[in-house]
């Protein structure tokens, strides 16, 4: 099989996802990396100023690195690099271990489920290692220790909570910060209509041991509180530093609107209450050991060595000193004018940082703060803030990706999760900032005036459902993704103005499909959410100038309970839509709304009039019994307005000859496997796509059965279905492109592009011939994670998209040619 040398780039958006956490190495210049929740780890390139992602090795056959909960570095070997990484299965965690600064790794069994993207990800680091030994705090099962680099584990039984969220050691102190969920009180709320009610509680959260995990003592943490209107109250350690007095260690509690209610605890969750920012001095006191030495030498007339008795000496933590902002300690800023001593806070505290070059200088950080997150320095170990960074209000932040300005986002500051924030321990001028889309910068944090910046290039960490080569016009790329919901591409290295907004520039999010016109590529609907501010709602939206604006379709109400039942559901933020199509004309309009995941039959309907109506659509199966339930999705013919095709959930397969109103079923060859078509992508492990300029003709990969060519004949009213892979070949996804260098992708047939097994190689394939030849188009450093839809070019031959589920959205073009 030949291999075609690619050269990979990404369309740039930049950022778009939770960063959850930084890592610097405290001995080693330079060294910085990221964790995402979905778009595996990142190294930040001081020379070049740019973000390496070190995921670029990892296929869809195992994604756990995609998915890190935590990174660690052994101070004493640099270039080393640990990263506890999951799919979410239960015993399978992963151990990634690096000894070149992620370049490559070798890996061992963590025996615990672990994910990246739960709740929860926001907290500190869940690993420490030191030598071979290794902690490792899970997400709910518990601290487990490593004696081998990794190879074996054994649970420390003295840890009383399963629930953990970071673990360190500091001066032979083991620190332990959990959930409070297994020693919680009241999770229930009685029993019995008479009962008392419980009010849940959770347990303690701050564990130290003096004896390397033998025994663990309750640390002295912030009173918890019941707040009216939590489900479940009690406070979770947040993050931890450290300076040569004091370590320092930030709260939050769940808070009201939080829709979880264990895992609740970090900003991901909905809400956090009552933060706390605390210190503890460091106490140095003479172990057992050193007293036995001191008397044996005094008792013989010698003197032992002062290195000697050093060694001997035990740290210990003291008392706790509360230095929350506003509530603890004296703070400046503005909206904190009301904040009095001993107030319960609206919001959590969760990152915090000190300075290794200026004795006292700290920042801390809120986490879901309802009017805007905020970032406060002190100089004096605590006693005072100063507020330096609130929404737009205080400081100053700028955004150089386009889709972050304010106008995109309401008039306001876009900023949220603001779990961790860390300053460069080589250089305190410089600090870093997370968020739930990419990660801000300042360099002059000792200013009067701090100033913030994205900085985001070379992350690329959103998930992208499906991609559209297009046909004609400006636009040459439509991109459908989560949270940011859609892009119009015209240029491939530049990010667009802004994402899929109304005309006051208000963005939707998490579009699930669009569907276009092949005779009027500038007409397009698509099906988003709406946005968390409530300012966008879900539903459909159709442009008619290639995505630069969109109008919102009017709601279809009065059809049937159900339908009313839904359509009010997606005008809540952040709700699924549903699948769209539309036919060549721009009449006709077929839209499954969606119940979660799943397309119903029942909830089918159709408009003819360019989406200003809609009726209930009707399905009939074989028997032509009318179907009321079953899942089914919905193509349009890519050249004739009157024909629609609907894909079920077990292969069934329907037809609609007036417009998309009513389907009949067709019988499929029994050699077709069964497939489930019927969910949203990526729920939905298909790719359909019909081909440009032919009638009736559609290319289904199908995961191990392979691709397969879907005709059908009006003429005749015949379906036919050829297998154009040799059993044994895997085709995940695929996409059509142009066939030939020369060639027309209207008249002309089309080159398949697909990511899956051949000759048992995982990898991205490209067939000119229907399947009868295949050419290898990357290398085993070119997968880049999990791959939700694929569309080959268009316009020019040999170029191809990829819409990831970790990395973005890639395009390869042969080497040597990026135009």
């Amino acid at each position: 099989m030949k291999q075609v040398p690619y050269e990979y780039r990404n369309l740039p958006i930049p950022g778009g996802g939770y960063v959850t956490g930084f890592l610097y190495s405290e001995k080693e210049r330079d060294v910085l990396y990221i964790r995402t929740d979905i778009g595996g780890t990142y190294r930040f390139d001081v020379k070049e100023q740019r973000w390496i992602s070190l995921i670029p090795h990892v296929t869809m056959e195992d994604l756990s690195e995609t998915f890190p909960i935590a990174l660690a570095i052994d101070e004493e070997k640099p270039g080393s690099l640990y990263i506890a990484c999951g799919v979410n299965r239960p015993g399978s965690g992963v151990l990634a271990i690096s000894d070149d600064y992620g370049e490559n790794f070798v890996y061992e069994k963590i025996p615990v489920m672990i994910h990246g993207n739960l709740n929860g990800r926001g907290t500190d680091e869940r690993l420490f290692v030191k030598g071979n030994v290794i902690y490792y705090a899970s997400q709910q099962e518990g601290l487990w220790r490593s004696e081998d680099r990794g190879h074996n584990w054994k649970k420390v039984d003295a840890m009383p909570e399963e629930y953990l969220t970071f673990v360190t050691e500091i001066e032979g102190m083991l620190l332990v910060g959990t959930a409070g969920v297994t020693t919680g009180t009241g999770m229930g709320s009685g029993e019995g209509d008479n009962a008392e009610a419980i009010v849940p509680m959770r347990g303690h959260s701050l564990y130290i041991s003096y004896d390397n995990g033998f025994t663990f003592e309750e640390v002295q943490e912030p009173e918890n509180h019941v707040v009216e209107g939590c489900r479940l109250n009690g406070l979770v350690a947040q993050r931890w530093c450290r300076d040569e007095k004091y370590l320092y260690v930030t709260f939050a509690s769940t808070g009201r609107r939080s829709y979880v209610l264990e895992n609740g605890y970090s900003c991901d969750s909905g809400d956090t209450i009552d933060g706390h920012v605390v210190r503890y001095p460091f106490i140095k006191t003479r172990s057992d050991e050193a007293k036995q030495v001191q008397a044996a030498t005094a008792e013989n007339g010698t003197r032992e060595d002062d290195m000697t008795l050093d060694a001997l000496w035990e740290w210990r933590l003291g008392s706790m000193e509360d230095i929350t902002p506003g509530s603890a300690s004296a703070v400046k800023g503005i909206g904190l004018e009301n904040v009095k001593r001993g107030d319960i806070l609206d919001y959590g505290f969760s990152g915090i940082s000190v300075s290794r070059q200026t004795p006292g200088m700290l920042v801390a950080s809120t986490i879901v703060k309802d009017d805007g997150d905020s970032i406060f320095l002190s100089r004096d170990y605590g006693e005072s803030w100063k507020q330096i960074l609130y929404d737009l209000s205080e400081g100053e932040i700028s955004f150089r990706a386009p889709y972050m300005r304010p106008k995109c986002n309401g008039g306001h500051s876009l900023i949220h999760w603001l779990s961790d924030i860390k300053i460069n321990p080589f250089d305190d001028r410089e600090a870093w900032f997370n968020s739930g889309t990419g990660v801000f910068r300042t360099r002059n944090l000792k200013d009067k005036v701090c100033r913030f910046t994205d900085w985001c290039d070379g992350i690329e960490e959103t998930v992208h459902l499906n991609i559209y080569s297009m046909p004609k016009g400006k636009v040459q790329v439509i991109d459908i993704l989560g949270d940011l919901g859609g892009f119009a591409f015209e240029e491939l290295d530049k990010p667009c103005g802004n994402s899929f907004a109304d005309a006051e520039g208000n963005r939707y999010i998490t579009c699930i499909n669009a569907d276009f016109s092949d005779v009027h590529p500038e007409w397009l609907v698509v099906t988003p959410r709406g946005n968390w501010t409530g300012k966008t709602f879900g539903g459909l939206i159709l442009s008619k100038d290639q995505g630069k604006t969109f109008e919102r379709l009017s709601m279809p109400f009065g059809l049937t309970e159900d339908l009313d039942e839904a359509l009010h559901l997606i005008e809540h933020p952040n709700v699924n839509s549903g699948w769209v199509a539309m036919s060549p004309d721009g009449q006709n309009i077929v839209w499954a709304v969606a119940e979660g995941i799943e397309l119903p039959v029942r909830r089918l309907i159709a408009s003819h009039d360019g989406g200003k109506t809609f009726s209930c659509c009707t399905v009939y199966d074989k028997n032509d019994c009318l179907k009321t339930t079953g899942k089914v999705k919905v193509f349009s013919d890519r050249t004739d307005s009157s024909l629609f095709y609907g894909f079920g959930e077990h292969s069934d397969f329907y037809i609609s000859h007036d417009g998309g109103s009513v389907y009949r079923e067709y019988e499929l060859p029994v050699e077709f496997p069964k497939v489930e078509f019927g969910l949203i992508d990526c729920a939905n492990k298909t790719e359909v796509r019909g081909e440009t300029g032919r009638q009736g003709i559609f290319y289904l990969a199908i995961g191990e059965g392979g691709i397969w060519k879907l005709e059908y004949c009006r003429e005749t009213d015949k379906v036919s279905l050829t297998r154009l892979t040799a059993p044994g070949i895997v085709a995940y996804r695929m996409g059509l492109g142009l066939g030939s260098p020369d060639g027309d992708y209207y008249r002309d047939s089309k080159a398949i592009y697909f990511n899956g097994i051949v000759e048992g190689k995982y990898g991205f394939y490209r067939t000119s011939d229907q399947g009868e030849t295949f050419e290898r188009l990357n290398t085993d450093r070119q997968m880049f994670g999990e791959i939700n839809s694929i569309d080959g070019d268009c316009r020019t031959f040999g170029r191809f998209y990829l819409a990831t589920g970790s990395n973005g959205v890639k395009w390869g073009a042969v080497c040597g040619i990026n135009r």
